[in-house]
Parts: structure tokens; C-alpha cells; sequence
């Protein structure tokens, strides 16, 4: 896995990638994937990644990192897969197809290199970047089917999807003054019990972006806002490198049940590994957040996804849609 620099590419990337769509990149988080028999039937990933090369074949590496609780370490496939220039490719069953993971739970990092190049630290320069990156990008869809049944047999399925979110679109507690310290989940809702019509459930996913450092995420629920009489409990977890924790709301909020709620994520005490590259401040603190809400009759899940606390900037906006060359400045296209 590539050095991670937070701190020079956040400032201005991360809001971009977020108001703009930008889900290309040489590294590309999915953050909930995996293959797992539960008791209301088998969890399945299909994945699709892109190559955005238009000349250049590229190896795409895979790296698991299990849910937290779940047997087993930190897999890491080398060039699982090559696509060609500008290639498309649809994996079903991602876990046992392509990893050869019977059972797991987790979330996934896809890194891009020129075909039959090396893109570890020997290639990388002080901040991690290698010449020999090649930009992808990731898509998915976690489902179910129900118990005692396999794909074969083309049986229903519920799921949502997951996009794969670039490296330079992380969180991180090093971002405060440019507010993208910490991210917040709309939608939660937590009423009524399964199979009672015309009510929810959520759940909650925290990831470690992080390879070099142990960090502790704070999610606090809140409810319409954020004053103090509405804050509705804190739930906080220290993940290790890498590490991705799930849970429903009940567990990480216990009493609470309402709706129009919202999850603030933030980031503290990250603990840099004995192998942290010296570039890598504070062990290059990272993270991710995600929310789900399900059905309580048909269990239909929807992915409810983070958002930062401010706007892409006017500077950033120039940035990214230059004027000059004959093209007129950015303007809004709607009257106000």
C-alpha cells in the first residue's frame, strides 16, 4: 500500500472529489464488502472497476482488512486482475472469485500500477507517490440472498451500493482548519420493530484509513440539531490500522428511537505505527464513515452517505474549472 499524504492533497481535493464526482484514482477504498452466511441469508459483494488509462494496461492489487471481530488479518492480493486501456470489468461474488475468501466482512482497498511495473516504497518518492500509479475506479454492490440458496439458482436479492471512494477523499483530524476534520450522516432513524409497516432501522460503519496509525472515532447522534439538548449519545471505538467496525444504532446509542437524526464522526488520538514513514504526520490520520437505513418489513437497505461540514470553495472551484483559453469563469447556470 502506497504512503498516504493527507495533509497537502486534503485541503483542496477532498471537497472537489465531493461536489464534483471525482471517484478516480490510483488508490480507491470500498468501504463494506464481503461474503458472510448470516441468519436472514448470504451476503455478497459484486464489484466493478474501470480503468481510466487510455493507453496503458494496468495491475490492480486488493487489499481486505475484516471487520473488527472477525477472525483473520489483513489480506493483501498483488495484481489480482489487469485491464486493459479504458476496460470495464464486472466481478460477481468478488470475495471467493477473486480473492479466494470463502467468508469475510470488511472493507477493500483496489491500488492501480502500470502493467508489470513496481509500485511499492522502493519507486515512491518522500510523499508516497510513485510514477508508476495508474488511475481506476470503483463501484459495488453489497446484497443478500436468502437462506439456503446460492447465486446459481438466481434467487431475490436486497442490496445497496457502494462507491469507491479515492484516498484524497478521506477525513482526517489534521484537517480542522479547513473543516474536513469530521463528517455527519443524515437520515438516521430508529423506530419500530421488524416487520411493523412504515418503519426503520439504521446502522453505522467506521473505517481506519489509516495503514500507519491506531486511531479513536467519535460518533455523536444528534437530533433536528446540534445543541446540547439535542444531542442524543456518544458512541466511541479505537480501530487499529486499517481497522472497520458496523453497527446498528441501538448498540452504539442505546434508548434511543426517533427520527430526523444525524451521526457526527470525528477523529481523535491517532497513534502512529513503529513503521510510519517520517512524512506521514501523526501516522497519517484517515477516515471514513458510512450509515445505512433498512425497511423493518422488507428489509430494503438504502446507503446513506458522509458529508463535510463545508462547501467546495471558490478558490477550489477555480482550480478545478479554470477560465482562460477562451472559456468563460464558472457561473450558476439557475437563477437564485
Amino acid at each position: 500500500m502506497k504512503k498516504l499524504g493527507v495533509a497537502a492533497a486534503l485541503s483542496l481535493c477532498a471537497l472537489s472529489a465531493s461536489a464534483s464526482n471525482f471517484r478516480g484514482a490510483d488508490q480507491v477504498y470500498v468501504p463494506a464488502a464481503g461474503h458472510l452466511v448470516g441468519g436472514s441469508g448470504t451476503f455478497i459483494s459484486d464489484v466493478f472497476v474501470s480503468s481510466l488509462e487510455t493507453t496503458d494496461e494496468v495491475d490492480v492489487s486488493v487489499i481486505y482488512a475484516p471487520t473488527t471481530g472477525l477472525t483473520g488479518g489483513v489480506i493483501e492480493k498483488k495484481n489480482a486482475f489487469r485491464l486493459r486501456a479504458g476496460e470495464r470489468r464486472t466481478f460477481v461474488d468478488f470475495f471467493p472469485t477473486v480473492l479466494g475468501i470463502q467468508s469475510g466482512l470488511g472493507q477493500l482497498i483496489f491500488n492501480g500500477c502500470l502493467a508489470g511495473a513496481d509500485c511499492g516504497p522502493a519507486t515512491q518518492d518522500a510523499d508516497g507517490y510513485s510514477p508508476f500509479f495508474r488511475s481506476i475506479s470503483v463501484e459495488s454492490r453489497i446484497y443478500s440472498i436468502p437462506p439456503n440458496t446460492t447465486l446459481a439458482q438466481k434467487p431475490p436479492t436486497l442490496g445497496q451500493g457502494f462507491s469507491g471512494i479515492p484516498w484524497y477523499m478521506f477525513a482526517s483530524s489534521l484537517q480542522a482548519g479547513n473543516k474536513l476534520d469530521k463528517v455527519f450522516i443524515t437520515g438516521i432513524t430508529q423506530n419500530g420493530g421488524i416487520n411493523e409497516p412504515g418503519t426503520y432501522r439504521s446502522n453505522l460503519g467506521l473505517v481506519n484509513a489509516s495503514q500507519y496509525s491506531t486511531t479513536t472515532l467519535v460518533a455523536t447522534l444528534y437530533q433536528n440539531d446540534m445543541t446540547a439538548a439535542n444531542k442524543k449519545g456518544e458512541y466511541t471505538v479505537t480501530l487499529g490500522p486499517l481497522g472497520h467496525i458496523q453497527v446498528n444504532v441501538p448498540t452504539a446509542f442505546p434508548g434511543f428511537s426517533g427520527t430526523n437524526a444525524f451521526i457526527v464522526v470525528e477523529q481523535r488520538n491517532s497513534v502512529p505505527t513503529s513503521d510510519s514513514p517520517t512524512s506521514c504526520v501523526q501516522g497519517c490520520p484517515a477516515f471514513l464513515a458510512y450509515g445505512s437505513i433498512l425497511d423493518n418489513v422488507s428489509g430494503d437497505p438504502t446507503t446513506l452517505e458522509p458529508q463535510f461540514f463545508a462547501p467546495l470553495s471558490e478558490d477550489a472551484i477555480a482550480v478545478i474549472f479554470p477560465s482562460g483559453s477562451g472559456k468563460s469563469g464558472n457561473r450558476r447556470s439557475v437563477r437564485h
